[in-house]
């Protein structure tokens, strides 16, 4: 089954993938706030407050008022990773993140972020084969 097939037949996500960027007039507080305010209807003060303690979770809370042109690569997938969290869909789907993020050579500082972070989604990782060797040895299963 090919990505894509697999991805519809899932009932709710939230994508990180290339094609799913942030606001780039927003801060980096704001782009994660904004979910919550939206779907959820909080205030601005209290979404920017859940966005900030997960940025402290991982010692990001520096890049809060950042803007998109301000943060690595790196840094950018986090606040990605963790704006997705934010939704109400129970599965978050990461694509490639070989290719979202610059020089990457080791997946499992991020996955134990992931594990810092998320406390109760189904979280998958979709990458291309030649990637595989990157995974090896990591605490993310390997599925064909």
């Amino acid at each position: 089954m090919e990505i894509g097939q697999y991805i519809d037949t899932l009932e709710d996500y939230s994508l990180i993938s290339k094609d799913t960027p942030l606001i780039s007039n927003l801060n980096m507080l704001e782009n994660i706030a904004l979910i919550k305010e939206v779907h959820e209807l909080l205030s601005i003060e209290k979404a920017e407050n859940i966005a900030k303690e997960s940025l402290e979770k991982i010692g990001l809370s520096h890049i809060g008022l950042n803007r998109l042109n301000q943060c690595s690569s790196l840094e950018v997938f986090y606040v990605m990773f963790i704006r997705a969290l934010m939704s109400r869909d129970m599965n978050v789907i990461i694509t490639t993140p070989f290719f979202l993020i610059s020089n990457l050579r080791d997946i499992q500082p991020i996955l134990d972020n992931i594990e810092i972070l998320n406390t109760h989604k189904n979280i998958f990782i979709f990458d291309n084969i030649t990637n595989k060797s990157h995974y090896e040895g990591s605490s993310c299963p390997i599925v064909k």
